[in-house]
């Protein structure tokens, strides 16, 4: 009997998970590999076009986490691309679950013994928030979970909990919604599990960290998660700075610190320019089917069987079709969900997101798509390293409906199914 998507495991040899896009590794400016230079040295430096980066990287659990692209933004030049994070270059599930139980396994031991809740940043950390709270509530069998992201969107006619800032960022505002009863239980027994891809100053997490206290969300130990540690041991100080006498512990897949030199005759890019909304204004729908959870999840909400049940109901695949999952924004985790369930059955998969954060092209970003919001704010997203035509199939999830998939998006992929909040399937080129 076929699995759940109508193809039969064992998968054939021919068709095992392709490669990551990989630029060329040989060149010296941006865009090249750098597991290829830590395995010779822990210090390395990077030419960029606005000023010369250079890291030291101290402890490296996994090899080639990241590589480097610039950004267009003014307040920081460059980013570290993530490999297995799934936002801007196209992942397998199996390698973005393997890196987020890296690090449950890292954070474990310094859970205390009582209920765990579990934060995650937007746009980037919404996914890998979720997947670090997966994965603990699987190795934690009946403990008290709660997960709880960061939204730029909040839930309408309800007052967020409280907001915080986030300095460097494209998009500085996140709120925070009060979570849903049963997701979160703070006491001196309880850990807060803070994630987000990287840190450099733990400013961010301070932030977060410092709102809980201050609106009664008191826990007895704090757990940083990161896949790259840039502080130097910075970010966990932070974070003490700011809860007082409170524990607090940092686990990450790589340490290190980076030291950026700004050449003065550099011509700094410009953010994007705002302009006139391409899709109609969207408000989230905390009922709807397919959602990020931006009033949060509980643990006994995971039920796997619950989620291949509507699962069933999604577009079906041929035994050798190369299969592309696009979750949108902050609507991650149900996506990757379908890619992983997808995969296991024999496919070859890869996962990745639509994005608000805008990097210049190049090695790194090899093709970028550009196409108005999906939420009506007026502003550009991108669909990063994607060429439609490496998949034979591709599957995309939005939670605003087929009207906030723009038609420049549409038609750049040019094939394909929209998967809607409602669970309701629509072709690509037919909306």
């Amino acid at each position: 009997m076929g699995g759940r998507f109508g193809v039969r495991p064992p998968m054939d040899p021919q068709y095992l998970p392709r490669p990551l896009l990989n630029p060329d590794c040989t060149r010296t400016p941006i865009g090249y590999d750098v597991k290829d230079l830590i395995a010779e040295t822990t210090l390395s430096t990077h030419a960029l076009s606005a000023g010369t980066l250079e890291l030291d990287i101290q402890i490296e659990r996994r090899g080639g986490l990241f590589k480097l692209a610039e950004r267009q933004n003014p307040k920081r030049a460059f980013l570290f691309v993530s490999t297995v994070l799934g936002r801007h270059i196209p992942v397998a599930p199996k390698d973005h679950r393997d890196a987020l139980n890296a690090l449950c396994e890292m954070a474990v031991p310094h859970l205390k013994g009582g209920s765990v809740f579990v934060m995650g940043f937007a746009e980037t950390a919404v996914g890998i928030g979720a997947g670090v709270f997966d994965g603990l509530r699987k190795m934690l069998p009946g403990r008290e979970l709660g997960y709880l992201h960061t939204t730029r969107h909040p839930l309408p006619g309800v007052a967020p909990w409280f907001a915080i800032e986030e300095g460097h960022s494209h998009a500085t505002s996140h709120f925070i919604m009060r979570p849903t009863r049963g997701s979160y239980h703070p006491g001196p027994a309880s850990t807060l599990v803070l994630v987000d891809d990287e840190t450099t100053t733990g400013n961010t997490f301070a932030e977060l960290a410092a709102g809980l206290s201050e609106n009664g969300a008191r826990f007895g130990k704090i757990v940083l998660v990161t896949l790259t540690d840039w502080s130097n041991g910075a970010a966990a100080e932070r974070v003490k700075s700011v809860v007082g006498d409170i524990e607090v512990e940092a686990v990450s897949l790589l340490e290190g610190s980076w030291t950026w030199t700004q050449d003065p005759d550099a011509v700094l890019p410009s953010l994007p320019v705002v302009a006139a909304a391409g899709c109609p204004t969207w408000e989230p729908d905390d009922t709807a089917m397919y959602r990020s959870p931006r009033a949060g999840l509980r643990g006994r909400d995971m039920s796997e069987c619950e989620y291949l049940s509507w699962m069933e109901k999604l577009p079906r695949f041929k035994r050798k079709d190369r299969v592309l999952v696009i979750g949108t924004g902050e609507h991650v985790w149900q996506p990757f969900l379908y890619a992983e369930a997808v995969e296991a059955d024999g496919l070859d998969v890869s996962f990745i997101c639509t994005t608000r954060s805008p990097i210049l092209p190049g090695p790194v970003i090899e093709h970028k798509i550009t196409f108005p919001d999906h939420f009506g704010i007026g502003l550009d997203m991108y669909l990063h390293n994607v060429n439609p035509d490496d998949w034979d199939r591709i599957v995309l999830f939005t939670e605003t409906g087929v009207e906030g998939i723009h038609p420049r998006l549409r038609t750049a992929l040019g094939k394909g199914n929209i998967v809607d909040k409602d669970g309701q399937v629509f072709e690509m080129m037919d909306t």
